[in-house]
């Protein structure tokens, strides 16, 4: 007879081997090409190219994505009790998968800062702000370095998701309830802090890391978390019960191109926003209609490999563009090898070069510890 241990390690291994999606896989490769993109390419030159409409869906796409595999995991494992979804398994699995590659990169990070600055601490002050002690609670490395502020939303989703999988594994009537909910809560958010502070600049330090807290909290964008784990029941674009997505993604695509030309609401805040979310929702059911479920030639397999590997390839931008921030004052317009303000062409041909370091960086890292992690397992069980 299985202990709890064993039964444990078990389905650890499941988690690994499992099955995935191509499509989601596919999704993820391109979303995190973007997101270095983003970090790459500045805003007075992307800002003409209709960015809202394709790159700036990056974060959105991977929101829905983590939705949407959270629901088929818990699915696949027929839990629904909240006892059961918060389990001591649940929580190692997410500490091996989030949280410990975070704390080698804390460690790693900081320790890089100090050795090119010759251990001066101002470099661990980088921040835009100042690093401070309350960052130690979100996640925000001493040596920062951009995308830096979603890594507590991916932490904060740890504890909110088997809540939310939870009002999602009932019948229609409270899964049609618990989306409602997703969008209220968020906003309520986004009008309570308005209605409390205004809009930016902040009116007092406490403001500032109220703001902080809520803008880095996975329910300020949990409408988007909530119509992936909506789509893991069936994400079939014409299926009846994704009818309504038909009605929403016209209307985000409306307000994006108002947002292009400059519209903004006052009570909104971010990028990354209910009324955006559709779009990228609606996106994501197109892809999984059109790409194939599998993909078994090399190149396919390789794309896989980077889907799976997109949280260690954010992990390893991070601190790469950090040691650019170190380096130049700016990551925008930069590459380890330098930073031009006034040719274009060069800044594209930067954007290769971060792709080609920090992409295979972050594969060779993810397939490192996952094999590692295989082989540990596989001598416990």
């Amino acid at each position: 007879m299985e202990t709890d241990d064993q039964n444990i390690i078990k389905n650890e291994l499941i988690e690994i081997n499992k099955e995935p999606y191509f499509q989601v896989d596919f999704l993820k490769a391109i979303m995190i090409f973007l997101v270095i993109f983003d970090h790459t390419i500045p805003l007075t030159v992307k800002g003409m190219m209709g960015v809202a409409l394709w790159e700036r869906i990056s974060i959105p796409v991977f929101l829905v994505i983590m939705g949407f595999n959270m629901g088929l995991s818990f699915r696949r494992r027929g839990e629904t009790s909240l006892k059961k979804l918060y389990s001591r398994s649940y929580f190692k699995r997410k500490f091996w998968r989030y949280i410990f590659p975070f704390l080698i990169l804390y460690l790693l990070s900081t320790f890089v800062g100090l050795l090119i600055s010759g251990f001066n601490f101002s470099a661990l002050n980088q921040y835009q702000h100042g690093w401070h002690y309350i960052h130690l609670f979100i996640g925000i490395l001493p040596f920062w370095g951009p995308g830096n502020w979603f890594i507590p939303v991916i932490f904060g989703t740890i504890l909110i998701m088997p809540l939310l999988y939870k009002g999602f594994s009932g019948k229609l009537q409270w899964r049609i309830l618990t989306l409602i909910l997703c969008y209220l809560i968020e906003l309520s958010l986004q009008l309570g802090f308005f209605f409390t502070f205004g809009p930016p600049p902040f009116p007092s330090w406490e403001a500032f890391y109220i703001n902080l807290f809520i803008v880095t909290s996975p329910l300020f964008m949990l409408s988007a978390i909530g119509l992936g784990m909506w789509f893991s029941r069936n994400p079939d674009l014409f299926a009846k019960q994704n009818i309504f997505m038909w009605i929403l993604f016209p209307l985000s695509l409306f307000y994006l191109i108002l947002y292009f030309f400059g519209f903004r609401f006052d009570f909104i805040r971010g990028d990354y926003n209910l009324f955006v979310f559709p779009y990228s929702a609606f996106l994501f059911l197109v892809a999984i209609k059109m790409l194939p479920k599998k993909g078994n030639n090399a190149i396919a397999k390789a794309i896989s490999w980077i889907g799976k590997s997109t949280y260690h390839i954010l992990l390893t931008q991070i601190l790469y563009f950090g040691i650019i921030v170190w380096l130049y004052g700016d990551h925008y317009r930069a590459s380890i090898f330098g930073i031009n303000f006034s040719d274009d062409i060069i800044i594209f041909g930067y954007l290769l070069i971060n792709w080609a370091i920090c992409i295979p960086a972050g594969v060779f890292w993810y397939y490192l510890e996952n094999k590692l992690r295989k082989f540990h397992l596989n001598k416990k069980y």
